[in-house]
């Protein structure tokens, strides 16, 4: 198997490929990242997982600022999704904190270790974080989506509708554009689409995004307050997804009385991704964030 979007990182030492997942009946998905490399001095390593019907060059300016810092970055497609769309059949918040739990394995990152996720994955980060043997320091949640909201329980009957394969990648890249509220798009904005468009070409990712946006948040949720890992968590004042982003805000952030040190931020004149339509003002969290919890 190749990728068929063109890799991020490119630095020299930089890896990428598919690790094995196991999936029911004996079959095996396969998963695709890119690694900077474990060079002598790495500060730490991020895992970063793209939410639901993204890829993972949404990850390109977290990758390319702190990579020369010398931080360890590892990149991946959210199963189903991008290079990640061979042989899964399972779509909730909990079977892709086991895939990040794997890609902590099988890299053997054994200290320093930052989970990064936006919207869906961003509970599938704290799940993953929240397991005692796990070698995480910190999680960093972009337009977390943590919990069942109330809009869900109109949208799932009718996401069978939408994300039929008839349908699916017109609504979605038409609403995915909906999600950037600046009237000036990121760099290599319609190089990142153009990935998301191939996605669907290569496979029937609308069933992935349809299985996602049905699967339950709850056990999200319920992990909040026992959470103990340091957090930061990064909304845009537009996001779509929340009917009041300041009130989500601050109910995650109550919900996380557990945490050692819980940050959170809202941007304004920014939609459900942050760390993409707004780096320069993401980017100071972020480093600050990660020199209060690895040193």
């Amino acid at each position: 198997m190749t990728n068929f979007i063109p890799n991020v990182l490119t630095n020299q030492g930089a890896t990428s490929g598919y690790i094995d997942i196991p999936v029911k009946k004996g079959s095996t998905g396969k998963l695709y990242y890119e690694d900077s490399g474990n060079q002598a001095g790495v500060k730490g390593t991020l895992v970063c997982v793209p939410g639901i019907g993204d890829v993972r060059t949404s990850y390109r300016f977290i990758a390319r600022s702190l990579v020369p810092k010398n931080y360890r970055v590892i990149i991946t497609d959210l199963r189903g999704c991008g290079d990640s769309w061979e042989g899964f059949t399972e779509f909730t918040p909990e079977i892709v904190a086991e895939d990040i739990k794997t890609i902590i394995k099988q890299k053997n990152l054994g200290e320093n270790v930052v989970l990064v996720g936006n919207s869906l994955a961003a509970g599938s980060v704290l799940l993953a974080a929240s397991e005692n043997n796990t070698p995480v320091k910190g999680a960093i949640l972009l337009g977390p989506i943590m919990r069942d909201l109330p809009a869900d329980k109109y949208f799932r009957p009718v996401s069978h509708i939408l994300f039929s394969r008839m349908w699916c990648r017109f609504m979605w890249m038409s609403y995915y554009q909906t999600l950037y509220k600046r009237p000036t798009k990121p760099e290599g904005f319609e190089q990142h689409l153009s990935n998301i468009k191939d996605s669907f070409s290569k496979s029937n990712m609308g069933n992935s995004i349809g299985k996602f946006v049905r699967a339950s948040k709850s056990n999200v949720e319920s992990h909040l307050e026992t959470a103990s890992i340091p957090t930061l968590a990064i909304y845009g004042d537009k996001d779509p997804d929340f009917s009041d982003v300041p009130a989500e805000k601050d109910l995650i952030q109550s919900k996380l009385k557990n945490s050692v040190h819980a940050e959170s931020f809202i941007l304004k004149e920014v939609g459900h991704y942050p760390h993409v339509e707004a780096f320069e003002d993401t980017q100071p969290l972020i480093e600050s964030f990660l020199t209060k919890i690895l040193n």
